[in-house]
C-alpha cells in the first residue's frame, strides 16, 4: 500500500485528465526466466512472435489454451540474458506453475518468481511522459512495452512504456529494497489514486484486465488485443483457433466500451429484445458518469439493436 494518501475521486479523474497521476499495482506479478532458449519457449506458447526481442525491448502477448481461451495477456521485457514476464493481478505464482509444465528435456530454460520481490507502480495521464521527465527519468519516449533503467534518488528503477490510461501509460518497476525510495521519488511529482479510481479510468479507457475481461470465457481477437497476435509466425498454443477466427473475419462477440444510463454491475445480463446477447464484465461509476466494459454478441452489434443490463438502458461507445 502506498504510503500517500490517495485522492478522492473526482480529484483523481481531473488530475488525469490535465496531469499525472501514480498507482500501485501491488498484485501484478513478475517472473524471470533465463537460459539460451527462454525466448523460444515463450514463443511457442504465446500469440506474439517474440522470438526476437533485444534488450531494452517488450510486447504484449497472450497465454491460450489448446482451444485459444485467454490464460493471461502477460508483458513481456528483454534483458541481455534473461526476460521478465509481468502477469496479471494474483497470478504469478499460477503461471510459474504453468510455465514449469511447459518446460521441456531439450529446452534450457530457468525459472524464478519474483512477485514477492518486486513493487510495480502505474502512472498515468495526459503530461505522465513530462512529469516522469521532470522527476528524473532520462528518457521517456519509448515504444510501447520498451524500457530503460533510471537511478531515481538514489535507487533504481524500471520505465516502461505502458498502454494509455486518460492519454498515456507507464509501469516503473523496482525492489521492495527500493520500493520506498521510488515512491517517495514518484509522488512528489504526481497525484497519488486508489484502486477505485484506477479502474474508473481503465474502464474509461476500454483497456481490459485480468479477471475481468481477460479469462478463460473469451478469445483474444474478442477481447480487441489484434497487435498481441502474430498472423506470420509459426505455431504457438491455441493458434489454430485464431487464425480460423481471423481468416473467416467472424467474431462471435466483441468486448465494447458501454455507458449505461444509470449505473450497473459486473456480471449482469445484456440484453437486446429479451434475448441475451453479452454480459458486463467491468462496471463503475464516477465523474464522468456510469462507465462499463462488457461482451456483446457481434450480430446484435452489427444490427444497431437497443441494449439494456438488468433493466438499464445501455449504448455502446464508439
Amino acid at each position: 500500500m502506498m504510503t500517500n494518501k490517495p485522492v478522492a475521486l473526482p480529484e483523481a479523474y481531473a488530475a488525469a485528465h490535465t496531469s499525472a497521476v501514480l498507482v500501485e499495482h501491488a498484485e501484478r506479478g513478475m517472473l524471470h526466466l533465463t537460459g539460451a532458449t527462454r525466448l523460444d519457449l515463450i514463443n511457442r506458447m504465446s500469440t506474439q512472435a517474440v522470438g526476437g526481442l533485444k534488450s531494452g525491448e517488450g510486447a504484449a502477448t497472450v497465454l491460450t489454451t489448446d482451444i485459444g481461451r485467454i490464460i493471461d495477456r502477460v508483458i513481456l521485457y528483454a534483458g541481455r540474458d534473461s526476460v521478465y514476464v509481468l502477469t496479471g493481478e494474483g497470478h504469478g505464482d499460477a503461471l510459474a506453475r504453468y510455465f514449469m509444465r511447459n518446460i521441456f528435456f531439450n529446452d534450457d530454460v530457468q525459472l524464478r518468481d519474483l512477485s514477492r520481490e518486486t513493487a510495480v507502480f502505474g502512472v498515468y495521464g495526459a503530461r505522465a511522459g513530462e512529469r516522469l521527465a521532470a522527476i528524473g527519468f532520462p528518457e521517456v519516449e519509448l515504444p510501447r512495452h520498451h524500457w530503460r533503467e533510471a537511478q531515481i534518488g538514489g535507487a533504481t528503477a524500471y520505465l516502461h512504456r505502458a498502454d494509455g490510461v486518460a492519454g498515456d501509460g507507464y509501469f516503473v518497476t523496482t525492489t521492495v529494497t527500493d520500493r520506498a525510495a521510488i515512491e517517495s521519488a514518484l509522488a512528489a511529482g504526481l497525484t497519488a489514486i486508489d484502486a477505485t479510481a484506477y479502474d474508473y479510468l481503465r474502464i474509461e479507457a476500454g483497456l481490459p484486465r485480468f479477471g475481468r475481461e481477460l479469462s478463460l470465457d473469451y478469445i483474444p481477437l474478442e477481447a480487441g488485443l489484434w497487435d498481441d497476435v502474430s498472423f506470420s509466425k509459426g505455431c504457438y498454443t491455441g493458434q489454430e483457433i485464431i487464425a480460423r477466427m481471423e481468416s473467416r473475419g467472424k467474431l462471435a462477440k466483441r468486448l465494447v466500451r458501454l455507458r449505461p444510463a444509470s449505473p450497473v454491475a459486473a456480471g449482469l445480463e445484456i440484453s437486446a429484445a429479451g434475448r441475451a446477447v453479452g454480459m458486463v464484465t467491468s462496471a463503475a461509476d464516477g465523474p464522468a458518469g456510469p462507465l462499463a466494459l462488457g461482451y456483446v454478441k457481434t450480430a446484435a452489434l452489427n444490427d444497431g439493436a437497443a441494449l439494456s443490463a438488468g433493466g438499464i438502458d445501455v449504448v455502446v461507445v464508439v
